[in-house]
C-alpha cells in the first residue's frame, strides 16, 4: 500500500539555549550548617552557559556574584538555586515530582527561571531543628 499523503509532520524546534549536552552536579549545604540540617541534591543543567548568564542577570548584583565565583557561571547559578531548594524543603516540597508540576522542581516555575533548563533528580533533606532548639525570654517594655 502506497502512502500518497501530503501531510508533513514537523518536530518542534528546540530553542538554541537548550541545544547542549546536559550537565549533572551534586550540591551540598556546607558542613558548618550540620547542627541545623543536611541538604544534598543532584541537579541536571540542560542549557548553555549563555542561558545561565541570563538567569543570573535577572537579579541585581549579577556581576558581583560572577566576580565572587571567579567567573564560574555554573557555580553562580547553583548557589542561587541552593537557598531556593532549602526554603522549598522547609515548606514540605522535599520530594521529587514528575516534571515541574509537583515537588521540589516547582521552584523553577518561579519568575526568573526557565523550568526547561533545570531538573533536580535526587534530594536528601534532614531538618534537625526542633522545639528544644529555641529559647524563650521575657521582653521588658519600658515606658
Amino acid at each position: 500500500m502506497q502512502n500518497d499523503s501530503n501531510v508533513e509532520t514537523n518536530q518542534a524546534e528546540i530553542p538554541a539555549h537548550l541545544k547542549c549536552d546536559p550537565r549533572t552536579y551534586k550540591v551540598s549545604l556546607k558542613d558548618d550548617h550540620g547542627e541545623s540540617c543536611e541538604l544534598v541534591f543532584k541537579i541536571i543543567i540542560k542549557c548553555t552557559d549563555e542561558a545561565l548568564h541570563e538567569h543570573n542577570k535577572f537579579w541585581s548584583h549579577h556581576q558581583e556574584r560572577l566576580d565572587d565565583n571567579n567567573g564560574d557561571i555554573v557555580a553562580v547559578v547553583l548557589k542561587l538555586i541552593g537557598p531556593m531548594v532549602h526554603t522549598a524543603c522547609h515548606a514540605g516540597k522535599d520530594w521529587i515530582g514528575v516534571g515541574n508540576k509537583y515537588g521540589i522542581n516547582t521552584i523553577f516555575n518561579e519568575e526568573g527561571w526557565d523550568p526547561d533548563c533545570f531538573e533536580i533528580t535526587q534530594l536528601y533533606f534532614q531538618d534537625y531543628i526542633n522545639d528544644d532548639g529555641f529559647e524563650v525570654s521575657t521582653v521588658v517594655v519600658e515606658g
